[in-house]
């Protein structure tokens, strides 16, 4: 794979950026980031990085500064990849580029949101990238529209990922053994393909498990996903309450589970 990433200034870009989300998510135009705000956050310190196979634009991170109770952060707002080539490692080099920019300007945490019933997403940021979770939000965006997300609460985790942990680059380089089989206790398991009950986390280590396609699920049986929905939201709240973080996920042939730790 020939594929090179790099900062994006020019409204050309940014145009082909509005184009990209319209092929990764299948957004309506009103839901599409608009080139004069891309063009905006780049030149008040933000940015918007795109990942090219030759001269086409095959996908796109966009993030900005935040702050959130002193704390400063840069908060990655999207990242999309041509549905052509996922699976081909181009998220994995977006976000690694944003993460050395992040480092350079002083950053050391990038935060971002994901729907938690996403297993792919799942894997993708907690074990490849090494990001934790200890945050859940009930109906995020309100009701949403486009093809990937319509039809289903936006209930989001949000994620820290602390890139200059020595836990990151381990992920980061493949140096991570993966979290240990399914011995921990369940907090929430599947009965079939329904959601069992959600007990109370007990030990340092308990696991909730998600269904393999939620996307697939809720065309064929709305009801049940959005059972799953409100199982994991409340299996996730109590973990959180009670003050466990996400720090891990295994994909399965029937979905995957998430590992979570104890932290307090």
């Amino acid at each position: 794979m020939d594929v090179r990433v790099e900062p994006l200034s020019s409204c050309d870009q940014f145009r082909a950026v509005e184009g990209l989300q319209v092929a990764v998510w299948g957004m309506p135009d009103r839901e599409v980031v608009p080139a004069h705000q891309l063009l905006a956050a780049v030149r008040t310190g933000g940015l918007v990085l795109g990942a090219f196979a030759g001269t086409v634009l095959v996908g796109f991170s966009y993030g900005f500064p935040a702050v959130r109770t002193g704390a400063r952060f840069f908060y990655s707002h999207m990242t999309g990849v041509l549905p052509e080539w996922q699976s081909r490692h181009v998220g994995f080099v977006l976000k690694c580029a944003q993460r050395t920019w992040a480092l350079e300007q002083g950053y050391d945490r990038i935060v971002w949101t994901y729907d938690p019933l996403q297993a792919r997403n799942a894997h993708f940021n907690l074990h490849r990238l090494g990001a934790e979770a200890s945050r859940y939000y009930v109906n995020y965006y309100g009701e949403m529209t486009d093809a990937l997300n319509r039809g289903l609460e936006s209930d989001r985790l949000e994620v820290d990922w602390w890139i200059a942990h020595d836990r990151v680059r381990a992920h980061l380089e493949g140096r991570t053994e993966g979290p240990p089989p399914p011995a921990c206790p369940p907090v929430l398991e599947t009965e079939g393909e329904e959601p069992g009950p959600v007990r109370e986390p007990q030990g340092h280590r308990v696991r909730i498990a998600i269904p393999a396609s939620i996307r697939s699920l809720l065309e064929r049986d709305p009801g049940l996903a959005h059972r799953w929905r409100l199982a994991t939201r409340e299996a996730f709240q109590r973990c959180f309450a009670a003050g466990y973080a996400a720090v891990d996920f295994v994909r399965t042939d029937r979905g995957g589970w998430y590992l979570l730790e104890a932290r307090t």
